[in-house]
């Protein structure tokens, strides 16, 4: 990546991350908190990464969104390429801890709903490597300026949140055959790490 381009991103993520904060204090309310997480998130990529993003060309960020089913960043550093899934919260629960909402069960173990609406679960044998999870806490950042983030691999993910649905719902029948479930900070808060290192060692 070129000093220029870095540069480019550099600038545009931390202007759009101010008129955020600006006009989430102005109007009072929540307003697309997937869309902060992910900023926040691709701030704290570019912060810790600077020198190795422009010691060659083709190390390089790509920005997916919400245009991507699967994840929303990648990151590509000397060779080898990581891709994250940002998910984004500004929900507390009755003890003051963060909480996020409708997350799908079927991204992290297999689900089957029988004809009864029965749920039978049983834990993903597989993951994805280069692929992990970075839960932010939005509102710490709408509070003090200072994001919250729990980061965890696929593979890691899949134990947490798979045993966490089997136990819940193994077996059980749900309205509507949802397969959503909540993550709590009781679930993530031992995977808390600011400056993102842990993905590329």
């Amino acid at each position: 990546m070129k000093n220029k381009e870095f540069k480019g991103w550099e600038n545009s993520t931390e202007k759009l991350l101010d008129d955020c904060w600006k006009f989430r204090k102005l109007c009072g309310k929540p307003f697309d908190r997937g869309f902060i997480g992910e900023l926040l998130v691709l701030k704290q990529l570019l912060d810790t990464y600077k020198a190795n993003l422009c010691s060659k060309l083709d190390n390089k960020i790509i920005y997916a969104g919400s245009a991507n089913k699967r994840w929303d960043l990648e990151l590509t550093l000397n060779g080898r390429t990581i891709q994250i899934d940002a998910k984004a919260t500004t929900v507390y629960d009755k003890d003051n801890k963060p909480k996020w909402v409708r997350q799908h069960a079927k991204n992290f173990c297999d689900v089957k709903i029988k004809e009864n609406s029965r749920q039978l679960v049983s834990l993903s044998a597989g993951y994805t490597h280069n692929l992990f999870y970075i839960f932010v806490n939005v509102e710490a950042w709408l509070k003090n300026h200072t994001p919250q983030f729990f980061t965890l691999s696929d593979k890691k993910a899949k134990s947490v949140f798979g045993k966490k649905y089997f136990r819940r719902y193994n077996g059980q029948k749900r309205k509507s055959r949802s397969t959503d479930f909540w993550v709590e900070y009781e679930d993530i808060k031992n995977f808390e790490d600011r400056r993102l290192r842990k993905l590329l060692k």
